[in-house]
């Protein structure tokens, strides 16, 4: 079995989907996806491998190199995004949750509120709760 994801839909558009493919919708949907990736290709041709290393923090996509840091204690805490994990003091974590809680003195935080990010292609740091959707 495939894997599925469920993804919001406005309920028109998937009334009119319905109407239009029938009991074959959700391989309408799967094709239309497909085509439009296949037809957009060279509109979003990154450098090769660019998601190696990356982590998708709920639909974020954060690549390699990308910093998080917290303040705490009027200093910064600053850790680097690689191979797909955390790396804060010479240790690894596999979340931001994680990482933010060891960076924040080991408390229970909202890593959305706690921490800020700069990719490797912003200037400068922004708040992670202004990238949620």
């Amino acid at each position: 079995m495939k894997d599925t994801t469920y993804v919001p839909l406005k309920n028109d558009l998937l009334l009119r989907l319905i109407e239009r493919y029938k009991e074959d919708y959700p391989l309408a949907i799967d094709d239309v996806i497909e085509a439009f990736l296949e037809r957009t290709a060279d509109e979003f041709e990154t450098e090769p491998g660019i998601r190696e290393g990356s982590y998708i923090w709920d639909q974020l996509l954060l690549p390699q190199g990308t910093q998080l840091r917290t303040r705490y204690f009027d200093e910064w805490q600053v850790a680097t995004l690689r191979n797909g994990r955390f790396h804060y003091r010479n240790r690894v974590y596999r979340s931001p949750a994680k990482l933010c809680n060891a960076m924040r003195g080991n408390k229970n935080c909202n890593a959305w509120l706690m921490l800020q990010i700069k990719r490797p292609q912003d200037a400068e740091f922004r708040k992670a709760e202004k990238f949620r959707t």
